[in-house]
């Protein structure tokens, strides 16, 4: 099969997945999604000549990737797991010291598992046996 006819094969089948994420912009406090993390990866800023974290999730409308700001990254990047699904919240911007700014975020990480076993029938005890 030629890859052409493959292409329209798997179109109207629905057995294609945009791998290209949209950019997330936090441009006003309360703005945000909910997502699994899939990758992150460091990238070199033109602007302040350092480095910061790109991280790439996946949503109910696709994948997105989204920059938190080097603060954050130092704050909150080694407690991030890529499998994990987050909640991340945009709260604005904080002043500090030298006229500078920072943005701030609210992100929280989704038991799966706790959700799994609340869905359950029967309660379970402390080690996840029936009581």
């Amino acid at each position: 099969m030629k890859y052409s006819d493959m292409k329209k094969v798997a179109q109207e089948k629905g057995a294609v997945a945009n791998l290209t994420p949209q950019f997330f912009v936090f441009d006003k406090p309360g703005a945000g999604f909910c997502g699994r993390l899939k990758g992150i990866s460091s990238v070199s800023s033109g602007l302040s000549q350092g480095t910061y974290n790109q991280f790439l999730f996946e949503v109910d409308s696709g994948l997105l990737k989204c920059a938190f700001g080097a603060a954050t990254d130092k704050e909150v990047a080694p407690l991030l797991h890529i499998g994990n699904v987050y909640i991340v919240e945009y709260k604005g911007k904080e002043k500090i010291s030298g006229g500078r700014s920072v943005n701030k975020f609210s992100i929280e990480e989704i038991d799966e598992a706790a959700m799994t076993v609340g869905a359950r029938e029967e309660p379970l005890d402390k080690k996840g046996g029936k009581r």
